[in-house]
């Protein structure tokens, strides 16, 4: 593959992910795991409908999951229009099994007085039980009037699958697999997507002449005063389709074969769809009320649309009738695409209708690019739509002016919401974000529909706080790589006046919304190669070379030769005993101390810097040592240490006061420090905001951090490391994943006498190369049956408890826990991670990630008790233990 093609191939894969290559129709807030299957309408719809919305934390349909009894009773009850009525129902039900206080009650209550559900043969309602195909479709029967004829053609089972068969409930791909079966969300959104459009059956006569007859009504318009439409919008706030528009921000113009009416967008994308034709759904609760849209879709037989990034369009060629050549894929195809643009298509330039655009302007963009749109069905594209960005990098922001400056000084913004003039949208990986939200470096990608903004009347911008931090080590074009990967320079770069980029060049790149270099930082750079010096001395006896021995930032031991000629702090041109002697005057005429140190071209030490000594805890431009204290509090909800920031990118050096043997030393990441715990530390290299770059901590005791995640050991081995040293190897779940890790030795993955077996719960510790060097056993797998340890356990010194014990009850995002030294005590489970641990399946399958559903009140006949961490009050996983 010749370079140039990977560096396509990156740039539009970055720009995929960061949504620019998507077409702007195509937006939509459906779930990515039902997107593109059988589900994504029906799961689309019901999601509008507060239906069904999927998980609250994920946002994961789930469509394979099945669903409770519960969460049935709640769909049932929104499908049937009656939500309002259930929240006002919420407390005692007529179920001996639902307790007052559940979640569900209220749509419980609701659906029984409907008489949608009934329980079962013993009077209980089974909250927790998953809803059967049988019982789903007997629910949405009755919720469509039609059980009359259900109890005519067989009774329950058999008469509601005859009826739902007839009315059309399970078409669309419905896949029921028993009328037993626990059905899957996925079916049941098939199934109530099906029930909205269904004419329902109502009782037309009473007495003894009693009728029931199928009327001109659905659940859609009757129960949820929703109507389903087609139409092609017209007009957004943006734009008409002849030019400027006057709408407000939330609302659109849609025409339909009854003429065009103005509606409210709601909480959709309806702007995005603008020249497209669409179904779209209305909810219009009577004549005092706006029209709001509450889902619009793309209607896929009515719409012809592409979108090709800029650096794909070839040429555009023709006088009247125009043709686009074009590549799908530079990297792959042999040959290019044509479109034909009608003569008299409508253009639009950065959202706005332009008559005066010429586009045989797009060969020449460099950035962005065009979507195509046909909405006749004759292969021509009748409008054309025509994405350009402009870069700025914020600097400075005012938010009593309004105001975004440039650091490169191309251009500036002038963002007022009062303006009248002018309508802008700032958004971030899809999401609106205000004003003060933007932050220094961030990387703004301008859609104007004028050359200069003070002329703009539409302005979109797009933000990217991307980066990647490195060094060029190759040049190729306007391309450089950075890391092993490829970047195209972008044009602002190129016409802020900044130095051509170069070989060797260091610093903090930032990216904008195509994945191109917009800015670089190198400041973020300065004294980056840290070292911890741990002994130098003047070796050989004709050159008298300095030798320096270091621990450095990747947790490594080297001894390193310093160049004949050598530069230290500001002195240049030092031999190695002048060197030798500023070295040790910096720091009171002793070696051992923090350094920063550069190479030349043959691996000799050409540069070393020292710390000044400012101990003030303010920012400097030169390498210091800005703060030392020897009892400096962690703050872990704020990471900082004292009042000094802590991130993922500090550097931590673990040399014990007085130490000299570099095994026990080590590089560590910030979740070294345990909240509220003092540490004798030395800060270094303060940023503006206060955060540090470097931080030694002089009395670590090695101890594994209360807030890491638990691992539960599904089995340890040895495997060999990347230096060929054999070493223990971790294969365990944790965050609900699988995981392998590598200790730094061998010995390290044991518990008393022997190693770490199936089922024990640790936490661990990583040192600087990502390799286990610490393990806290917080339970073994050998007292499953030892119901001695079924305690509660306080950490001294930090905001961890464990608990082991027996369920006594279980409530739908809670249990109640028994041990032996505290009472009974509810447990709040509702965003915990849970496993199962059981010693009697086979050993690939003894651990694994289940939910929430597994935990059942102890049995003797099947019995199993429960870990619970808890961290700061909060539940984070529960393990069920078979004892």
């Amino acid at each position: 593959m010749s370079q140039f093609k990977k560096i396509c191939s990156f740039v539009v894969a970055f720009a995929m992910a960061l949504g620019l290559m998507a077409p702007m129709a195509m937006a939509s807030s459906v779930a990515e795991d039902v997107a593109g299957t059988k589900y994504e309408e029906a799961a689309h719809l019901l999601k509008a409908l507060n239906v069904m919305v999927g998980d609250a934390e994920t946002g994961a349909f789930r469509p394979e999951d099945g669903m409770l009894r519960s969460e049935f009773a709640k769909v049932s009850v929104y499908l049937a229009g009656l939500a309002e009525l259930a929240e006002g129902s919420t407390g005692k039900t007529k179920f001996p099994d639902v307790v007052e206080n559940h979640w569900g009650s209220g749509y419980i209550n609701i659906a029984a007085e409907q008489g949608y559900v009934i329980g079962d043969d013993v009077g209980t309602f089974r909250p927790d039980d998953k809803i059967t195909y049988a019982e789903a479709i007997t629910v949405l029967v009755r919720i469509l009037g039609y059980e009359p004829s259900a109890l005519a053609a067989g009774q329950y089972p058999t008469g509601y699958n005859i009826v739902a068969g007839q009315i059309g409930l399970m078409k669309n791909g419905v896949v029921s697999t028993g009328n037993d079966d626990a059905a899957t969300r996925g079916n049941i959104a098939l199934m109530a997507n099906n029930a909205l459009f269904i004419d329902m059956m109502e009782r037309v006569s009473f007495g003894t002449d009693e009728r029931y007859e199928v009327v001109d009504k659905t659940i859609l318009e009757e129960k949820l005063d929703v109507t389903r439409m087609y139409g092609q919008v017209i007009a957004n706030s943006d734009s008409t389709l002849t030019g400027s528009s006057t709408l407000k921000a939330n609302e659109v113009i849609i025409r339909t074969e009854e003429g065009t009416e103005t509606y409210k967008t709601g909480d959709t994308n309806a702007k995005d769809f603008l020249g497209r034709n669409v179904i779209f759904y209305v909810l219009d609760k009577g004549e005092n009320t706006d029209k709001t849209l509450i889902l619009v879709r793309a209607n896929a037989n009515k719409n012809d649309e592409i979108t090709i990034a800029a650096e794909n369009i070839e040429n555009i060629t023709g006088e009247g009738q125009k043709t686009l050549t074009y590549w799908l894929n530079k990297e792959s195809d042999s040959k290019t695409q044509k479109a034909l643009i009608a003569e008299d298509a409508v253009v639009f330039y950065n959202g706005v209708a332009n008559a005066e655009y010429d586009l045989a302007q797009i060969k020449e963009l460099q950035s962005g690019g065009v979507t195509l749109v046909g909405t006749n069905a004759d292969d021509i594209y009748n409008f054309v739509f025509v994405t350009e960005y402009r870069n700025m990098i914020v600097d400075d922001i005012s938010l009593a002016s309004h105001r975004v400056t440039d650091k490169y000084d191309l251009m500036s913004l002038t963002l007022d919401p009062d303006d009248r003039n002018v309508k802008f949208t700032i958004t971030k990986d899809g999401k609106a974000i205000e004003l003060k939200d933007l932050k220094e470096w961030d990387v703004l990608s301008v859609a104007m529909d004028a050359e200069r903004p003070e002329d703009a009347t539409v302005i979109n911008i797009k933000v990217s706080s991307e980066f990647v931090t490195g060094k060029i080590t190759e040049t190729y074009e306007n391309k450089v790589r950075i890391g092993g990967q490829y970047y195209e320079v972008a044009a602002n770069y190129e016409q802020s006046g900044q130095p051509a980029l170069k070989l060797e060049d260091e610093g903090k790149f930032y990216l904008d919304i195509e994945g191109k270099i917009a800015a670089v930082d190198t400041s973020t750079v300065a004294g980056s190669n840290y070292a911890y010096l741990m002994a130098a001395e003047i070796t050989g006896i004709i050159d008298n070379t300095l030798q320096i021995k270091i621990f450095d930032a990747d947790g490594e031991v080297k001894v390193l030769d310093v160049a004949n000629r050598v530069r230290v702090d500001n002195s240049t041109g030092k031999t190695g005993e002048e060197a030798l002697d500023l070295i040790k005057a910096a720091n009171g005429g002793e070696v051992a101390q923090l350094i920063a140190f550069e190479l030349n071209s043959k691996g000799e030490v050409s540069y070393i810097d020292t710390a000044e000594k400012a101990n003030d805890g303010k920012y400097h431009e030169a390498f210091s040592l800005d703060f030392a204290s020897d009892s400096l509090a962690y703050n872990s909800a704020a990471k900082k240490l004292g009042v000094f920031n802590v991130n993922d990118d500090t550097i931590v050096f673990d040399i014990p006061d007085g130490e000299t043997d570099p095994d026990n030393y080590a590089i560590r990441k910030i979740n070294m420090f345990v909240d509220k715990s003092n540490y004798d530390v030395e800060i270094y290299d303060l940023g503006e905001n206060l955060t540090a770059k470097v931080v030694i901590v002089k009395d670590s005791s090695g101890d594994t951090n209360a807030e890491s995640s638990i691992a539960v050991v599904s089995r340890v081995g040895l495997a060999h490391n990347s230096d060929n040293v054999t070493v223990d190897k971790l294969f365990a779940l944790q965050d609900g994943e699988e995981i392998e890790l590598l200790a730094k030795d061998v010995g390290i993955l044991t518990k008393g006498e022997g190693k770490l077996e199936t089922g024990d719960i640790i936490q661990y510790k990583l040192n600087a190369r990502g390799e286990i060097e610490k393990v806290t056993l917080l339970f073994d797998a050998a007292d499953r049956a030892n119901d001695d340890v079924n305690v509660l356990t306080e950490f001294e010194g930090t905001e961890m408890e464990t608990v082991i014990g027996t369920v006594t009850r279980k409530f739908a995002n809670s249990i109640n826990v028994e041990t032996a030294n505290a009472p009974e005590t509810n447990y709040d489970i509702s965003n915990a991670v849970v496993y199962s641990y059981d010693y009697t399946k086979a050993s690939s399958v003894q651990v694994t990630v289940v939910d929430s559903s597994y935990i059942t009140k102890y049995d003797s006949g099947d019995a199993r008790k429960v870990f619970l961490r808890i961290y700061q009050g909060e539940v984070k996983e529960v393990v069920i233990i078979k004892s």
